[in-house]
């Protein structure tokens, strides 16, 4: 049952609504500003209920650092061996970041493991160490040196010849046929993204006939490659069902590939970004059977921060901390990262700074940091950081976006999307990097570019709400509020307990004369923590705009229990003041009228209006003991009056007596 049918009478509703604002206002009435993040010293359970999320938080013990590192171990080899570099390197660098102790505590352990690597066959003859003897009876083939150059042209990011030199090697060595495959994907991968990349400002997209991806789908699966033994092939149909957009059919394939080796970190990384829902990402952790030291508890952290539920992730991402995964960066940047979601702007800066001072030149994620320091107009720091990092590497994507970002903070347009373009030729798959060039060119009024990176936003990632706000907004300016609407509640929908959204949306419904609508949404944006502080203030002026000044008398009236000491909405609050003395006043509340006459007296811009009500209260308070005065007097003569009048008849009862016996005795 609604809350509106709970309460039947308009008094009741009305009592109800003012009953649940004060109670937000006795909530967030103790923070020291406004904006500050509500919840972020709730436990785990109060997160997850607040959140209408519920998922496992066990508390685990410490991490047993020989698995641990047998683990990455295992990896390190596999993605060494496969040349895939991206894993690779992120397994090297959680290896470098280890603690000390857990060095000393494995000892040689790790090096004595039963795993073995997954090697070249062709390859082994000539790098295993051997006797001059053997090495005498053993000629290299030439098929082992093309697998080893194939090997180096992936690494230089020469796919299509790559791919040339390992079909020639297929037919004797399992290694090179995965190779093979893997090459053909990443030259059409790469096609596909420089293609991409061209149509920023495109407003029509030209498809092939038939997509070679397809192609090569439907040609491993006649080569009945997802049940071979290696199950990187299994992965790798994936990859391929996720750029065809099967995405039911890709989670499949990274399901069965974390079951079969639990291991594959890249399976876990894969399936955090198909997975749509929380609870079920949970489930699968937990009921699997799955045993894995700590990749199940970093899976849940990315998925959390998909679904932007960032308190929740940042306790699972601490949990790792806790139990022994200390001064590794990449947990400290997704900390820094949820904070910076959350609007927690100083904390997102002081995390980032600690992982500039372990790994000064590591990049990853550092467009965050300018994002957080745009917010924050910290000119300053933003352009030493732009120039640090355009010295040390000006063609990464990262680079593009934070020296962007400070154009974009300078108002110059014109550079920043120069520079966001060229962000998405190197990496054209990310939905931030639309919508930010979306932004810009909305601020240079160019309303169908803004509208074509917004809708790639959206087709690359439909659960980033950000793709939808900035549909919304763009329609919203361009005053055709019901395509707003739907674009918003699509935003609203991606992230349901956001503040701002709802805000927005409550202004919509505001603009289409949809009040009750517009009500709910501003009500709920407070209670759920209100990031900008403005839902209390379009609550207020929502009841003054359909003058029913009593409500928004109550609404203003909290208003300046939250944010009267707030130095940045000081307008908002002299016309509060104002507003407030003034309503009191027309309704005959002297006190509290005099009370906020007082408080107008404090701001030079509405001091007039105060000592104008303090004469008007003074002129009501004078009339009034004058009136008093007026019946008092009539109320003395009244008195008198009727006494003379009570003698009167007194005597002339008299009279009549002695008349009447005069006539009597007469």
């Amino acid at each position: 049952m609604s809350a509106d049918k709970m309460f039947s009478t308009p008094i009741e509703r009305s009592l109800n609504r003012l009953t649940l604002i004060q109670q937000a206002a006795a909530r967030s009435g103790a923070l020291p500003a406004a904006g500050q993040f509500r919840n972020s010293k709730l436990s785990p359970f109060e997160v997850s209920q607040m959140s209408g999320v519920s998922i496992s938080m066990i508390e685990r013990g410490k991490i047993n650092s020989r698995e641990f590192i047998q683990e990455l171990e295992w990896f390190q080899q596999e993605t060494s061996t496969r040349c895939f570099i991206d894993g690779e390197m992120w397994t090297n660098e959680i290896l470098a970041y280890i603690p000390n102790e857990w060095l000393v505590e494995s000892e040689t352990t790790v090096w004595h493991t039963n795993v073995k690597p997954f090697v070249n066959d062709s390859l082994s003859s000539i790098t295993s160490p051997s006797s001059s003897t053997q090495r005498e009876d053993v000629t290299p083939k030439k098929d082992s040196y093309s697998s080893r150059f194939a090997r180096t042209l992936i690494k230089n990011k020469d796919f299509r010849r790559a791919a040339h030199f390992l079909e020639k090697t297929i037919k004797d060595n399992r290694s090179d046929h995965f190779l093979y495959y893997r090459c053909l994907f990443l030259a059409y991968y790469q096609e596909h993204l420089e293609n991409d990349s061209e149509g920023v400002e495109r407003k029509t997209s030209f498809a092939e006939e038939k997509s070679p991806f397809s192609i090569l789908y439907q040609r491993m699966i006649d080569e009945k490659l997802r049940e071979n033994d290696d199950v990187w092939f299994e992965y790798l149909m994936g990859l391929l069902e996720v750029q065809l957009g099967l995405k039911v059919e890709a989670e499949k394939s990274f399901r069965s590939v974390i079951i079969r080796e639990p291991r594959h970190w890249l399976a876990w990384e894969g399936l955090s970004l198909l997975i749509c829902d929380i609870e079920d990402a949970d489930t699968f952790v937990t009921s699997s059977n799955i045993k894995s030291v700590w990749m199940s508890d970093w899976f849940m952290v990315l998925v959390l921060q998909r679904f932007h539920q960032h308190s929740m992730a940042i306790q699972k991402a601490e949990q790792l901390v806790t139990r022994g995964m200390t001064g590794i960066p990449m947990i400290i940047t997704k900390i820094a990262a949820c904070s910076n979601a959350r609007h927690d702007h100083d904390q997102a800066i002081a995390n980032f700074e600690d992982v500039r001072k372990i790994d000064p030149y590591r990049l990853t994620d550092l467009h965050l940091l300018s994002d957080s320091l745009y917010i924050r107009n910290d000119q300053r720091q933003l352009s030493a950081l732009a120039m640090e990092v355009y010295k040390v590497h000006k063609f990464r994507w990262e680079t593009c976006c934070i020296v962007a970002n400070y154009h974009a903070m300078r108002r110059d347009s014109e550079h920043a999307i120069k520079f966001f373009q060229r962000a998405l030729r190197l990496n054209p798959g990310f939905a931030a990097l639309w919508v930010l060039i979306g932004h810009e060119f909305m601020e240079m009024k160019n309303n169908a570019a803004a509208c074509v990176s917004y809708r790639r936003a959206i087709e690359i990632d439909p659960a980033d709400h950000r793709g939808w706000y900035g549909l919304g907004q763009m329609y919203d300016i361009m005053k055709m509020p019901a395509y707003s609407l739907y674009y918003y509640q699509e935003a609203q929908k991606c992230k349901p307990h956001d503040s701002r959204l709802l805000v927005a949306l409550g202004e919509v419904y505001s603009k289409l004369n949809r009040v009750d609508d517009a009500e709910k949404c501003f009500t709920g944006a407070y209670l759920f923590g209100d990031v900008e502080g403005n839902a209390l203030w379009n609550l207020a002026k929502l009841h003054e705009k359909y003058w029913d000044n009593h409500r928004a008398a109550q609404v203003f009236e909290v208003f300046l229990v939250v944010y009267e000491h707030v130095t940045s909405v000081e307008e908002k609050i002299i016309y509060a003041v104002a507003f407030l003395a003034n309503h009191f006043f027309k309704n005959d509340n002297f006190e509290k009228a005099g009370e906020f006459a007082t408080k107008c007296m404090a701001y030079e811009s509405i001091c007039q209006e105060g000592n104008r009500l303090f004469r008007e209260i003074s002129k009501v308070h004078r009339r009034e003991a004058e009136k008093a005065a007026e019946r008092g007097r009539r109320s003395g003569e009244g008195t008198s009056s009727q006494g003379a009048a009570q003698n009167d008849e007194e005597g002339g009862g008299e009279e009549e007596m002695s008349e009447g016996e005069d006539d009597l005795t007469f």
